[in-house]
Formats: C-alpha cells, sequence, structure tokens
C-alpha cells in the first residue's frame, strides 16, 4: 500500500518537461521538487508523505455504508470535546450548555454500572447502560424560561391537565428548597432552581429510582452555574463546585 502512495506522491509532484536543456545543447535530467509538509497536495502519516487525495478517498472508504456519525449508537471521543453518544441519531452533536449535571454522581446515586456519554436533540440527554435491560436510558435536561421553580411547574401541570391527564399536579422535592418533581406513568420530571435559568430535568423510570433521583437533584442544585463563556471542564460532563 505504501509502495502505491509513493507511486502516487512521485506521479503527483513530478511536472513537465521532464528533461531540461543544458546551455551546452546536452540535456540532462531536472531534480526531482522537494515536498514538504506545507504542500497542501500532500498529508502526513507517520514518516511519509501521501497525496491529500488519496488519503480523503481511502477515509470515505471506511465510513459505514449506513451513513451514521461518529457517537451514533457507540460512545465516541475522538471530537475532543465530549463523550458523544446517542441511540439513533444519525450525526449526534455535543451540548453546547452547562447544566450542572454530573455523571460519576449520577451513575453512583442511580447503580449504573457505564455512563454512555451525551447528544443534544431538543434537550441535552445524558446516557446511561441499563444493566437489567441491556439497553441504554436516560436523563435530560433543558433551561425553560420561567422566573421561578413554582411558576415553571405551575405551567408545566397546566399543560399536562390540558391533556387529560386529570389531577396531575406537582410537589416539592423532599430536601431539595425550591425545587419541585411530578410523575406520569413510567415518566418524571423535576424544575432546579439556583441558576439565572429554571432547569428542567426529565427521566425515564428506568433511569434512577427516586432515592438515587433525590442524590442527583439535590446535586444539580448545589452545583455552581458556569460564567459566560467559560470552557468544559472535560469530555465527561463533571459540576463546577
Amino acid at each position: 500500500m505504501r509502495r502505491f502512495f509513493g507511486l502516487a506522491l512521485l506521479a503527483l509532484v513530478s511536472g513537465c518537461p521532464s528533461a531540461v536543456e543544458h546551455h551546452y545543447g546536452q540535456a540532462s535530467p531536472e531534480p526531482t521538487p522537494e515536498v514538504t509538509d506545507d504542500d497542501p497536495r500532500v498529508v502526513r502519516d507517520g514518516e511519509d508523505l501521501y497525496p491529500a487525495a488519496v488519503v480523503q478517498r481511502a477515509r470515505e472508504l471506511e465510513r459505514p455504508e449506513s451513513g451514521q456519525g461518529l457517537g451514533s449508537g457507540k460512545p465516541d471521543e475522538s471530537n475532543g470535546e465530549c463523550r458523544l453518544y446517542a441511540p439513533e441519531l444519525p450525526a449526534p452533536e455535543c451540548c453546547k450548555s452547562e447544566y450542572g449535571f454530573d455523571a460519576k454522581a449520577t451513575q453512583e446515586a442511580c447503580g449504573h454500572d457505564l455512563y454512555l456519554g451525551e447528544s443534544f436533540q431538543y434537550s441535552c440527554g445524558y446516557f446511561f447502560h441499563h444493566a437489567e435491560s441491556g439497553t441504554p436510558t436516560w436523563i435530560r435536561i433543558s433551561m425553560v424560561p420561567y422566573r421561578s421553580t413554582k411558576e415553571a411547574a405551575d405551567s408545566h401541570d397546566i399543560r399536562m391537565r390540558n391533556k387529560k391527564i386529570e389531577g396531575f399536579a406537582s410537589e416539592p422535592v423532599p430536601g431539595v428548597p425550591g425545587a419541585y418533581w411530578s410523575r406520569h406513568e413510567d415518566l418524571r420530571w423535576a424544575f432546579i432552581p439556583g441558576w439565572s435559568r429554571v432547569r428542567e430535568v426529565a427521566w425515564h423510570e428506568t433511569a434512577c429510582s427516586d432515592e438515587g433521583m433525590l442524590k442527583v437533584l439535590a446535586q444539580l442544585a448545589a452545583a455552581k452555574e458556569p460564567p459566560p463563556g467559560a470552557p468544559r471542564l472535560g469530555l465527561i460532563p463533571t459540576a463546577r463546585k
């Protein structure tokens, strides 16, 4: 393969004419042009330089036929920004905002064996491997445009009752002052105070027990809000203290 690339590179950099006329009328071979890393037509692989077009084509052939992007169906950290994961999204993206979520603390509180990663789709989803079912489970967080958690919870209650869910009502979260939570069938919601914007948390019951989520919600409420423009603390979401 390297021999093929070497021949391709030679063909790329060899110009014409192949010989120049000596001033005495004798033909002498033209020296082979020197190619360096600065030449946009080539890329380095180890100690060798290869034609950029050939390398690009090889990379395209390595992509899965499904066209799925990195992090789709499998955790991936090659972007250098986050551990990326989504069960089925064709091209997952890292969450752009910070929410005070701490993956390690949540994993311990909820008893999951593996944090799979994050991705954004309408809200930020944090995924864990659910040992009992063998499938991913999630906790999702977003910012909501309300002045207080009480206002956010009341608005959510009205929307759910308008969907004919009679008696739906949020309640204060035990041990987390100012937070409210609610449930419907196997879905749960909570509204967390402490930041300039209210954070809404949604999760499936398989994601965590009520006892575990009380620890998670308390951790979210205690997390410090990041300063504007602050960089992430690492590939794995960690709460600021």
